[in-house]
């Protein structure tokens, strides 16, 4: 009996666990650098892509469908990535090689 008393109280207590907190969908902002020494900052939502770049006007790039990593890009600008590195084009300007700054 006291067998059966134990196996119910586990499996009670195993059963009251505390569920899974929420997935975070809010911004996520990223500080690259880049070789050609210039420096993005970048606010990534579910949907787009904020790039901000000294001496030149914010960007707002919406979300491109892709395989796998990430790809932002409208009017010539493009930003596509996986994990912390990315390649980043502005129109009239060189594409760069970008790093999530340490």
């Amino acid at each position: 009996m006291r067998l059966l008393v134990a196996f119910a109280a586990a499996v009670l207590a195993a059963a009251c666990q505390t569920p899974c907190p929420a997935v975070n969908t809010g911004p996520t902002v990223s500080n690259f650098t880049c070789e050609d020494g210039s420096a993005l900052r970048v606010t990534f939502t579910p949907t787009q892509a904020v790039v901000e770049q000294e001496g030149y006007v914010t960007l707002t790039l919406p979300e491109r469908g892709v395989g796998g990593g990430y790809r932002y890009s409208a009017n010539g600008a493009e930003l596509r990535g996986r994990s912390t590195d990315a390649q980043w084009t502005r129109p009239g300007a060189a594409e760069t090689l970008c790093s999530v700054a340490q």
